[in-house]
């Protein structure tokens, strides 16, 4: 088990959130809401407005607005979004007649 405390560096806790999110560690609900909220506090007291720290597929990010966010890297690309209705006119403009 993975033990979480509030003196363990900002990198510490994004390699546990990282190793949870890829799921090399399985974390207890509380254990997970312990380690945002610590991350949150550590972003509000070493990151810069606008700054940003990244660890593997973890994300931590202040805000110009100060405001802190959390981004977790999905595992698949995103599929790109057919387009059936432009596919279709050109189609029908292409027919000789």
């Amino acid at each position: 088990m993975t033990a979480i405390a509030p003196d363990m560096s900002t990198m510490q806790l994004l390699k546990i959130a990282n190793d949870n999110h890829v799921g090399a560690v399985q974390l207890s609900e509380q254990d997970r809401a312990m380690l945002i909220t610590l991350l949150k506090e550590k972003a509000q007291d070493e990151l810069e407005y606008g700054e940003e720290i990244e660890f593997e597929k973890v994300r931590l990010v202040r805000r110009v607005t100060g405001a802190v966010s959390i981004f977790f890297e999905k595992d698949e690309p995103p599929k790109p979004a057919k387009k059936k209705a432009s596919a279709e006119k050109t189609s029908d403009s292409t027919s000789e007649g």
